[in-house]
């Protein structure tokens, strides 16, 4: 096998990223610019020696043995060399900006990313309020008569909700747990019973949300764990009823 062959990139091989492929580019234009920097200041000394003895046939002493790089015109060889070090300073300046702008678009993605997380979030959370807020009116309009007063009761909840500092994110916490402490503070009783026939909460019951108020209940089927939390959350069972003594 040839060494070419041997050398050869394999197809398989993953592709190096264009910011690791640029930032070799840079490496190896560094040791260029290096390299060429030092022929040219070897050329430099060489014709510094030179103007000073210019009838010496050979090196002069201060030239190290085997340091005459140049074996003509040392003024053209070094005009060549400066410029082969300017061009090489100019392709890294280049790839500087490219190693940057390939910076800001990745910056730019990072940030639609968030922006995107942050809308889908909000976009939850609306939902998450609009769902508790017709909950919490059908609460509101089985418990009361009063026209008025519901719609003051419905009003009050609304601002509740659209304030992040009364129950913050909306969005972790259980619909129930949400439900049951507007009704707490707008002094509403609902009937957990009736509300936990809904598609809503049965999806809840059925997850056993952390915090809800479903958990403090008993239901059918597997017991689910209760939290004091959840109990506080719940709203009281009615009283039962004296029973008239018997004649």
């Amino acid at each position: 096998m040839t060494a070419s062959a041997t050398s050869s990139p394999q197809p398989d091989a993953p592709a190096a990223s264009p910011r690791a492929l640029i930032e070799r580019q840079l490496w190896v234009l560094g040791r260029l610019a290096e390299a060429g920097l030092n022929v040219a200041l070897a050329i430099e000394q060489q014709a510094t020696a030179a103007a000073a003895d210019p009838d010496a046939a050979e090196p002069p002493p201060s030239l190290e043995p085997g340091r005459r790089v140049v074996q003509g015109d040392v003024a053209l060889a070094y005009a060549r060399a400066s410029r082969a070090v300017r061009l090489t300073v100019a392709l890294q300046a280049k790839l500087i900006k490219d190693l940057q702008a390939l910076d800001e678009v990745a910056a730019r993605l990072r940030r639609g990313e968030q922006a995107e997380v942050e809308r889908a979030r909000q976009a939850r959370e609306t939902a998450r309020k609009e769902r508790v807020e017709r909950i919490v009116e059908r609460v509101i309009r089985a418990e009361l008569n009063d026209e008025d007063e519901a719609d003051r009761l419905a009003e009050a909840a609304w601002e509740r909700l659209d304030h992040d500092d009364i129950y913050g994110d909306l969005t972790a916490q259980p619909v129930g747990e949400i439900i049951a402490r507007v009704c707490r503070d707008l002094g509403l009783s609902p009937d957990w019973a009736a509300l936990a026939e809904e598609a809503w909460a049965r999806e809840e019951i059925a997850g056993g949300a952390a915090g809800s108020p479903f958990l403090a209940l008993s239901w059918p089927g597997p017991p689910l764990r209760a939290t004091a939390e959840s109990r506080a959350l719940a709203a009281d069972p009615p009283a039962a009823e004296p029973q008239a003594a018997s004649p």
